[in-house]
């Protein structure tokens, strides 16, 4: 039986790599948001850091999942995590006519823009959280033992 591309010490390089690479960035943003008084130049510098860090939390919990214990859910446990998921993009909706008013009327550039911005991420996020949670409603699951499939059609 063929093992998955992610046991490969490969694969397992590649994630350490890009993590390296994401670890360089986020102290660059803390650095350079230390060096500014500027206040955009600044937001700027914590916000590609945060976007750094977030990248970093995902590829440390793909190694974890990869050289120690794999990622596991029960059923139990994928309905709470999709009722986690829905009650994040349901509050983001909630969100985006109000970001979307504000977008209307505004007037200066650096608002519209930044505006535009976060309206941007919050569909993008919505549109990657709505499609994960529909895949773990029938997704494959290892567990530590063995594969399960949850979701409609399963026993």
């Amino acid at each position: 039986m063929k093992k998955p591309a992610e046991k490969s010490d490969a694969f397992l390089d590649l994630m350490v790599d890009w993590q390296t690479i994401e670890g360089d960035m986020m102290q660059y943003a803390e650095e350079e948001a230390a060096k500014t008084l500027n206040t955009l130049e600044k937001t700027m510098a914590q916000v590609i850091g945060l976007e750094a860090r977030k990248r970093c939390v995902i590829q440390q919990m793909i190694v974890e999942s990869v050289k120690k214990e794999a990622a596991h859910l029960d059923p139990e446990e994928i309905q709470s995590l999709i009722g986690h998921i829905n009650h994040f993009v349901e509050t983001e909706e909630k969100e985006l006519p109000m970001a979307e008013a504000a977008l209307q009327k505004s007037e200066l550039f650096l608002s519209r823009y930044l505006l535009s911005y976060l309206i941007a991420d919050l569909k993008k996020g919505n549109v990657l959280l709505r499609k994960f949670a529909d895949e773990l409603k029938s997704a494959t699951i290892s567990t530590s033992v063995t594969s399960k499939i949850y979701g409609p059609g399963s026993e």
